[in-house]
């Protein structure tokens, strides 16, 4: 056996060929990282390869396109995010509660999940496919939903106030965690003091209090 051949064979045995899943799980990694660096027009599929260190038709056989894979980012980090938020409230029995916990759980988890809610954020200004836009649309839509049926069921119980459309209430909250989330990169010092996520959800739902408690 030559050397060269030799060299194949101990490789291929020191790094096992990933499965479909693992590869297409590589992929996405990756694909993220560079959406969120160069943005969706700037990222390409020979990018993506390279950064993976595959080529591009290995690429082509998980996904039928750029858009096809930007789509699957989008909505997995779009099915995460849901899944986490109705985890994080399944515990609680409150409405207001509730609230607290998807708040927290948003805010908290913001710096560990940067990557995934700047892609999303960047791409609400930087794109105008239809259906990257229609995706993002379903998400805070989906968000939008859960949270004005928390706060319905609040009113309901009598502790928010009924005057407030619900749905009002909910796209205040979607509106402020864009905001933290988009101003998170500044280093503002504030955000970094032990205190400021629980005012900052105190200060957040305040507005939907029947009374002040």
């Amino acid at each position: 056996m030559t050397s060269p051949q030799r060299r194949r064979d101990n490789a291929s045995r020191s790094t096992p060929r990933l499965t479909k899943a693992e590869r297409k799980r590589q992929l996405l990694a990756h694909a993220k990282s560079l959406f969120v660096t160069q943005g969706y027009h700037a990222t390409t599929t020979e990018k993506i390869a390279q950064a993976a260190g595959v080529t591009e038709p290995v690429l082509y056989r998980h996904f039928e396109s750029k858009k096809a894979l930007f789509l699957e980012v989008l909505e997995e980090i779009r099915a995460a995010t849901l899944e986490r938020w109705r985890g994080e409230m399944a515990n609680f029995s409150d409405p207001l509660a509730k609230l607290h916990a998807i708040a927290d759980a948003y805010l908290g988890s913001t710096r560990e999940r940067a990557l995934e809610y700047r892609i999303m954020h960047r791409t609400l200004v930087e794109t105008d496919d239809e259906e990257i836009v229609a995706l993002l649309r379903s998400f805070y839509l989906d968000s939008e939903t859960l949270l004005a049926a928390i706060i319905a069921e609040g009113q309901q119980s009598g502790v928010f106030r009924r005057s407030l459309d619900p749905r009002v209430g909910a796209w205040e909250m979607i509106r402020t965690a864009l905001g933290y989330t988009l101003t998170l990169p500044l280093g503002v010092p504030l955000f970094a003091e032990e205190n400021y996520i629980p005012q900052a959800i105190d200060c957040m739902l305040h507005c939907l209090l029947k009374t002040d408690v």
